[in-house]
């Protein structure tokens, strides 16, 4: 599995990326005149200006996603126990089960674009949300867990393969394809408790080391990002790698939870959807496309709409953003119903195809005007999650 995550280098500059971009079906527009970065606010630099955006974006929002990440996880990890300690029990109290489990996606989805810090520290990335899985590491993992002779705890997850560890992983078990395999109904309903309950904890445990790593009071990775210091040479460092993430999440969006299950034609691949077996497919890429508005303006801080308008005197390419950032939101929520059901009807391809354009247009703008008026640099790199 590819997997783009922080590069050490950004060996793309803002012109040479979106060249790139137009081979593959992006803008191509011609920058002849550059954009001037300079600053028109006098007493302030870039630089301060980005330690605004970093600071107010760490503290109205990553911060509190990955508190409620944490919380959301521990829930269910409590949940999951007082299920499983029961002898029996009926429909209600399984649903309740699986809407724990929507809220700790709905959690991740929110804050899944940022690949910097804790999360890419121990694989944690990928054991806490192995997507995509074209091998189906996921399903044959959960399937050795069932089936072996040992007992299933924390310790020995944690231990397994990243596909066995997460999100996913759970999915499997709380929403199986086979009703003999439900929760309410299984022959080996004791075994599946077991892991699931294994399975929670491990989610439960990898969400608080990543919250405390981040809190002031913990780790405090807060002040590497928001002054430019240890994994950053600068703040325009800790910027353009931010700006580097929102972007991959761009085009995973796009890519990976759209145009392939979209494939060619009718009825496309609902089976390689994300989250497919709990019908969050749409839910979740809409809390990703949703969120890209909350990094824009810092979750209603400094944003880059400030830093635009105020200190590049950038009014029309701030409006460029916002109307791209704002139609993308738009074309995600059309998206209503069964994800299935939209990939196989002429309407519903529509509404994907229209989703999928308006992200095109949010690349296209972030990737040429805004990253010329920041002067910042983007690039991509892969890495292998296997």
């Amino acid at each position: 599995m590819k997997f783009l995550t922080k590069t050490p280098t950004r060996v793309f500059t803002s012109l040479f990326f979106a060249a790139a971009l137009t081979a593959c079906g992006g803008s191509s527009e011609t920058i002849t005149d550059p954009i001037d970065p300079e600053p028109a606010t006098p007493g302030t630099t870039i630089e301060d200006e980005f330690g605004l955006w970093l600071t107010d974006l760490a503290n109205n929002h990553v911060l509190p996603s990955y508190q409620n990440l944490q919380a959301s996880s521990t829930a269910l990890s409590s949940q999951t126990s007082e299920f499983c300690a029961k002898a029996s029990n009926n429909n209600d109290e399984l649903v309740v089960l699986q809407q724990s489990w929507r809220a700790v996606v709905a959690s991740w989805q929110t804050i899944a674009w940022l690949k910097v810090g804790p999360i890419i520290n121990d694989n944690r990335i990928f054991r806490l949300h192995y997507w995509p899985d074209s091998k189906d590491n996921v399903g044959r993992g959960v399937a050795n867990l069932l089936a072996s002779s040992e007992e299933i705890n924390e310790a020995f997850i944690a231990k397994q393969s990243v596909g066995s560890q997460g999100l996913p992983a759970l999915e499997l078990l709380l929403f199986p394809e086979e009703n003999q395999d439900n929760l309410l109904n299984a022959s080996d309903k004791d075994k599946r408790c077991q892991v699931l309950t294994a399975i929670s904890a491990n989610v439960a445990t990898i969400s608080a080391a990543v919250n405390s790593e981040w809190q002031i009071a913990g780790g405090n990775y807060h002040a590497q990002l928001t002054q430019g210091t240890g994994d950053f040479s600068s703040k325009k460092d800790a910027v353009e790698e931010l700006v580097t993430n929102w972007l991959e999440q761009i085009e995973r969006v796009k890519d990976e939870k759209m145009l392939v299950p979209l494939s060619v034609a009718s009825p496309g691949i609902p089976t390689i959807a994300e989250h497919v077996l709990s019908d969050e497919s749409v839910t979740s890429l809409q809390n990703n496309i949703a969120t890209f508005k909350v990094i824009y303006s810092a979750g209603g801080g400094h944003g880059f709409d400030n830093i635009l308008i105020d200190h590049l005197s950038q009014q029309n390419i701030a409006t460029e953003m916002l109307t791209a950032i704002d139609g993308s939101i738009t074309a995600a929520n059309e998206l209503t119903g069964n994800y299935e059901t939209l990939l196989k009807t002429a309407e519903g391809r529509a509404q994907i195809t229209t989703t999928i354009d308006a992200l095109r247009a949010l690349r296209d703008v972030l990737t040429v005007d805004f990253v010329q008026a920041t002067d910042i640099n983007i690039g991509f790199n892969s890495n292998d999650g296997d």
